[in-house]
């Protein structure tokens, strides 16, 4: 199977809309059998048009995204000056990096964690450890567990591993 031809750019202000699209359908597909009434409030205030055209206008954030045929299929964003205490080495996090499924396994991700990591020295994220693809995903491209964490939606606790991306001769 060939990949298609993926083109990676800066996120602009027109992406705003098809950005929070591709978030609700992405998170949705990732982490929810059915939606409940909890998923569907949490997705439709957190992926907004609005939140993505601010965030494109702070100036300690980076948002890239993934095109194919002038499509959007996946986006990273980066926020530094964001310290994390289990990887004080690094102070840019990988808050996002959604890939939309058809586009998964052709270099869409790569793609995006290449851009996400121009400029940052030291980089850290979490994953919820039931998502096993991204989980091996990030250990792949070099990324060590240093802890856990929770994301809290309502009354649900869910475990996330806090990764790093070691720099250079740092362990």
């Amino acid at each position: 199977m060939t990949s298609p031809p993926i083109s990676i750019r800066p996120a602009r202000a027109a992406d705003a809309h098809t950005l929070a699209a591709l978030s609700i359908q992405v998170w949705l597909a990732t982490y929810t059998e059915g939606v409940s009434d909890l998923c569907a409030r949490y997705v439709l205030s957190e992926f907004t048009p609005e939140k993505f055209l601010a965030l494109l206008e702070a100036p300690n954030v980076s948002l890239h995204v993934a095109e194919v045929d002038d499509r959007l299929v996946g986006y990273s964003l980066v926020r530094s000056g964001v310290p994390q205490p289990l990887v004080p080495e690094a102070d840019s996090e990988l808050c996002t990096l959604y890939v939309q499924e058809p586009f998964t396994r052709h270099g869409v991700g790569s793609a995006l964690l290449w851009a996400a990591r121009a400029g940052n020295d030291g980089l850290w994220l979490m994953v919820n450890v039931q998502n096993l693809r991204a989980c091996s995903f990030y250990e792949k491209h070099g990324f060590v567990v240093r802890g856990s964490t929770d994301f809290v939606l309502g009354d649900g606790r869910h475990r996330n591993h806090v990764l790093a991306m070691p720099r250079a001769g740092a362990t």
